[in-house]
């Protein structure tokens, strides 16, 4: 008997390798493409900046970083946030210090936001739409205006984005994205103070699904995480001030102040100031955008409850079984309609996100009987635009660069208007609908060139600060060999942060006296009286300066002039 056992048959033959697919990347090819193009945006945004030398709060942030470095010179500003320069301070121990780091860390920190957007903007539209979208963001321009000029504001709008970004992740998939959720949001904070508005919108797009959190646990791990970045904070305020809520505080009592002549300068009461200047933060195509926001969201509305998204007996159903709970609904939602529209700019902003609050959250519950799809993330990404709409246009001080904050929200509902635009007015090849494709190409061209032609204007509008640049240093090479022993000397400035960073030293803020008013931050008016003038001696003697570096020319009579360059003089104590 032949006894035969079943053992695997071994074949000569190798296994076939996997080859690899290019098909495997096609998904990735928008992503791709949208990194590139925005990385040479940058790029050249960056060489322009480089040229045109530092602003204001770009020295300040550089200052404050060599401080965090154990670099510091005496000079420092902690009523800057500190997330921003911590991060260039990790440079400036590597040997980087210099304009051109705070230039770059800023344009990386903006890719990554963009990278961020996409992602974001993937959750709910397609490659093509999530590109558009991107690019939009990207290429506004107020955005490619403040890109790279060293402030903070970018980069805490990159935060933000991660961190709505992991909302919906932990609201929708897992519940474990909230550990990451509310550091990010605590660096967002930290970055820009005024970005802790981004909680409303939070707590509201947890609040609308709770029922679909899986474990509330996670959101407290997150917070308690939140909390482990913010005590080395805090723990470095109480070392400087002995009060860890010093820098807050004095940021918070500039924001809730109705006016402000140490800040006159940028003063502009205009509640409707971000409404008219739409056009030039988005650009020339701007009314069309607005007009296709409106419409597009109007057309998708009434697709969906026309067609599918509206059980219309469950939604009679529904309000019959709380016929005098809705009509309670509607009247307070008009009633809060009223409230927030008449209060609006007469009250604290904090009062007004608040009225806003309970507002969106009452529409959400009045209208989620309709059961449109993906309503609870269009209540986000609104929420988000409106909560730093209110604090801007409330806000006495007024600059176009807060606008970035908005500029993502504003991306999003573009692409949702297009979206629903092409698929109301379908043009198909092959069965497929193509109108989105045909829009996207031809609106990418003309972002394109928008950008190619904006880029000069921006180096162009910056000749001024790229003039006061040049004086800065030329005045301080001259100075260093004038007065060899000046780091011991009190200087004072009415460009205090840029000779602070060009000597390496402490310069004081020289405050503007103009009709027994004071101006720290400046002032429109630079005509000065003879009474001006001897305001100007007196503070300048009561403070022991050895010298002023001045803008404007000033009688003084206990200083005598020793240089000047261009409109800078340098003032000497007699």
């Amino acid at each position: 008997m032949v006894l035969v056992l079943n053992h695997p048959i071994k074949s000569n033959k190798k296994p076939k390798k996997k080859h690899f697919s290019f098909k495997y990347f096609i998904p990735y090819i928008p992503l791709i493409i949208l990194i590139i193009i925005v990385s040479i945006i940058t790029y050249y945004r960056v060489l322009i900046q480089i040229e045109v030398g530092p602003l204001s709060d770009s020295c300040d942030f550089l200052l404050n970083a060599l401080v965090f470095a154990g670099q510091g010179v005496g000079y420092y500003d902690w009523t800057r946030p500190p997330l921003f320069p911590f991060i260039i301070s990790i440079f400036s121990r590597l040997g980087f210090v210099s304009t051109a780091t705070i230039f770059i860390v800023d344009g990386l920190t903006f890719i990554f936001g963009v990278i961020g957007f996409f992602l974001f903007l993937k959750l709910r539209f397609n490659n093509i739409e999530s590109f558009l979208g991107g690019l939009l963001f990207a290429t506004f321009p107020t955005v490619l205006t403040f890109l790279s000029v060293g402030f903070s504001d970018l980069t805490s709008v990159t935060f933000t984005i991660w961190a709505l970004y992991f909302l919906i992740l932990a609201v929708k998939k897992d519940s474990k994205f909230f550990i990451l959720v509310f550091p990010l949001v605590m660096m967002a904070f930290l970055t820009r103070y005024n970005t802790a508005l981004i909680i409303f919108p939070i707590i509201l797009y947890i609040l609308i699904n709770k029922d679909e959190i899986k474990n509330f646990k996670n959101i407290l791990i997150g917070i308690f995480a939140s909390l482990l970045i913010l005590i080395p904070v805090l723990t470095f305020f109480y070392e400087k001030f002995g009060n860890i809520l010093y820098p807050f505080i004095a940021t918070l009592s500039t924001t809730i102040t109705s006016s402000s002549p140490s800040l006159e300068y940028y003063y502009n009461p205009n509640l409707l100031y971000f409404i008219e200047r739409f056009p030039i933060h988005t650009g020339f195509e701007s009314i069309s955008i607005l007009f296709i926001i409106l419409l597009g969201f109007l057309i998708y509305l009434f697709i969906k409850l026309k067609r599918e998204s509206i059980d219309k007996k469950k939604l009679i159903r529904g309000w019959n079984v709380k016929k005098t709970s809705s009509k309670l609904k509607l009247i307070l939602f008009l009633a809060l309609i009223l409230t927030f529209v008449g209060t609006f700019g007469q009250v604290n902003y904090m009062i007004t996100e608040a009225i806003f609050f309970v507002l969106i959250f009452l529409f959400y519950d009045i209208t989620k009987y309709f059961n449109i799809k993906f309503m609870d993330m269009y209540i986000l990404v609104f929420a988000w635009y409106m909560v730093f709409f209110i604090f801007s246009s409330i806000f006495i001080i007024k600059t176009d660069r807060y606008f970035v904050l908005m500029a993502p929200p504003v991306s999003y509902f573009l692409i949702l208007g297009l979206r629903e635009i092409s698929n109301k007015l379908p043009f198909k090849f092959k069965k497929k609908n193509i109108t989105f494709p045909i829009l996207a190409v031809i609106l990418t061209f003309i972002m394109l060139a928008s950008t190619a032609a904006f880029l000069p204007v921006i180096k162009n509008e910056s000749n001024n600060y790229k003039f006061s640049n040049e004086q800065v240093t030329l005045a301080s090479e001259w100075f260093t060999t004038y007065d060899p022993n000046y780091k011991n000397k009190i200087i004072y400035s009415d460009l205090w942060p840029y000779f602070a960073w060009s000597l390496k030293t402490n310069v004081k803020m020289m405050p503007i006296f103009k009709n027994n008013q004071t101006y720290a931050g400046g002032s429109v008016n630079t005509t000065f009286s003879a009474q001006d003038s001897i305001a100007f001696n007196n503070y300048l003697v009561q403070n022991n300066a050895d010298y002023y570096f001045c803008i404007q020319q000033i009688n003084l009579t206990s200083y005598k002039q020793i240089k000047q360059f261009g409109n800078l003089i340098i003032y000497k104590k007699i």
